[in-house]
């Protein structure tokens, strides 16, 4: 076998994965697989007309974004997304990460507003591949350096303890449709408030980042609800 024929191999395979992630993805959020529902790897490969592989791999991918779970002893199960939930730890996002840009806007070195835009750019260039790993990885850096820079070591402590506990929600969002873009749009806003000076624009882009991405989330759950 060439090197054609092997890329040609892997492109077709990783397309049948998305696929089957995607169809399982939405039928989540649709509700035609229920919270609880079990995801026998065989019945959905008879369902689906696919091997078993790209479906395991498509599972993997649903837990990574907080879809799926896997229970001892039961195996794969559609897990239960709580809206409130959602809601309470992106208002409590948006309050710290408003607080972290205000404070920050006056303390930010060269070196890292220089690397901010580095990650806005790079963050950018993986939307045609929709890296989602690295993305969130990126995403991750991007808001590191502006709580540290609040130079608040409480309201750090919280910022990323409250990070940690919306991750998973944070890449169920980046895998809905238009949002990547919005991510990086919203980005540069943050950005560009910064770089201004302008405190007021920094605190106010930076709290409508968070609470854009509850919004979606709950929107791609039925519930439209206004922040």
């Amino acid at each position: 076998m060439d090197g054609t024929e092997y890329r040609t191999i892997r492109k077709a395979y990783k397309s049948m994965q998305d696929l089957v992630f995607e169809t399982l993805r939405d039928e989540i959020l649709t509700g035609k697989l229920k919270p609880g529902d079990s995801l026998n790897t065989l019945a959905l490969s008879k369902r689906l007309d696919v091997s078993r592989t790209p479906i395991r791999e498509a599972l993997n991918r649903l837990v990574s974004i907080g879809l799926v779970e896997n229970i001892p002893y039961k195996g794969s199960i559609v897990r239960k997304l709580s809206v409130d939930e959602i809601i309470e730890i992106y208002y409590i996002r948006a309050a710290l990460a408003g607080i972290c840009a205000r404070l920050a806007t006056s303390k930010l070195t060269e070196v890292q507003k220089e690397r901010l835009s580095t990650l806005c750019d790079e963050m950018e260039s993986l939307q045609a591949s929709m890296n989602h790993n690295l993305m969130l990885e990126k995403n991750f850096e991007f808001h590191q350096i502006i709580i540290k820079a609040a130079n608040s070591p409480r309201i750090e402590e919280l910022a990323l303890q409250y990070y940690h506990q919306s991750e998973a929600y944070r890449a169920l969002a980046l895998e809905l449709p238009g949002r990547y873009a919005q991510v990086c749009k919203e980005h540069r806003d943050i950005l560009a408030s910064l770089l201004k000076g302008d405190r007021e624009n920094a605190e106010r882009t930076s709290r409508e980042h968070q609470l854009n991405t509850a919004r979606i989330i709950a929107k791609s759950l039925g519930v439209d609800i206004e922040l």
